[in-house]
């Protein structure tokens, strides 16, 4: 839910630069940096210019879970 509020409010182009990026991530959820070595699941991607998001493979389900999202911009 965190990412949910952290969505609000996000200037128009960030939001597109996001929803882009996350439509790729479900096509290739592995192309993206790992948070940590022991948990390959946890991923890092940038988004637009000033983005980054944070977010779970659940590869089982065939989903990604976005738990932060940032903007900087």
């Amino acid at each position: 839910m965190a990412a949910l509020a952290q969505m609000k409010g996000l200037p128009s182009k960030a939001f597109d630069a996001l929803l882009a990026r996350t439509v790729d991530l479900v096509e290739k959820p592995w192309d993206a940096r790992m948070l940590y070595a022991d948990q390959p699941e946890y991923r890092q991607t940038t988004f637009g210019d000033f983005g980054i998001m944070y977010f779970k493979v659940d590869e089982a389900a065939e989903l990604i879970w976005i738990f932060n999202v940032t903007w900087t911009g």
